[in-house]
């Protein structure tokens, strides 16, 4: 199957034109439609020189969400994938989720000044209604290890066409058009996102300041005292989520007041 070619649009000049990051962007793909701007990044060969770059697609036709689901991406929304060649310890690969969550929850309110919530792990909601997903795909078993964070964001779409399509999902989703009242300029909240991906990668992630990251992303989280069911492996768990630890982990306090340490899940319904 050949690979497409990517789009040398007026988008990505403009985006390239925008751009004050040092490495994240530097190299752009953007592509009018692509099966999954994520698959596109994992197929790129692991080597230094792609750290930073990113992926984009004006649509996906078999855009990926977490643990095999399908990401609605119809044209309108924001699909990017930004690669990172790691300069830190793997086991903090974890951040990279908590770094794009909170990116992404800077750029909408910058552009906006609507305020994200952020549930753990990889939501960002708005009105308890899911606006925004971070995927992270490792390839850690070369020399050079490869970071694909992929990030889907619903922008100047209508929720009707996600909602219609949701099955087993527990939160029904919103976009940043029906949560603002107008379009939003992609090339701008891109940017921003970058921006402060970029921020939150060189001055903590990188640095090994993973405790900052652990407590700006509570900042930004109201899940804290809510009761919760935590769909972990096989089991099903349910308590009062009450705190993050140090590696990232969810804390539930259970009701024999026992707390269990969540890692792994398959889903977090909030009640």
């Amino acid at each position: 199957m050949r690979k497409p070619k990517p789009n040398e649009s007026i988008f990505k000049t403009r985006l390239s034109k925008l751009l004050r990051t040092k490495k994240l962007g530097k190299s752009i793909y953007v592509f009018n439609e692509l099966d999954s701007t994520q698959d596109y990044a994992n197929s790129l060969p692991n080597n230094e020189s792609l750290h930073g770059t990113i992926v984009i697609a004006r649509k996906q036709n078999m855009g990926k969400g977490r643990i095999g689901r399908t990401w609605i991406s119809p044209e309108g929304g924001l699909w990017m994938s930004i690669i990172i060649i790691p300069d830190f310890s793997i086991a903090d690969i974890i951040f990279t989720q908590f770094i794009g969550s909170l990116a992404v929850a800077d750029a909408v309110f910058e552009n906006t000044k609507i305020n994200c919530k952020l549930m753990w792990p990889n939501d960002i909601l708005i009105n308890e209604k899911k606006v925004c997903g971070i995927l992270t795909d490792v390839n850690a078993e070369n020399e050079i290890k490869k970071i694909v964070l992929g990030i889907g964001l619903n922008a100047n779409i209508e929720s009707s066409s996600i909602n219609n399509y949701l099955i087993d999902d527990n939160l029904k989703a919103t976009t940043l058009r029906e949560e603002y009242g107008n379009d939003i300029d992609l090339i701008i909240l891109i940017n921003s996102i970058l921006e402060r991906m970029e921020y939150y990668y060189d001055n903590f992630l990188s640095c090994g300041n993973t405790l900052k990251i652990v407590d700006r992303w509570k900042e930004k989280s109201d899940m804290f005292g809510k009761k919760a069911i935590v769909y972990d492996g096989n089991q099903q768990v349910m308590g009062e989520i009450i705190d993050l630890d140090q590696n990232g982990a969810m804390l539930m306090k259970l009701s024999d007041t026992s707390i269990r340490k969540i890692i792994y899940y398959n889903n977090v319904s909030l009640h």
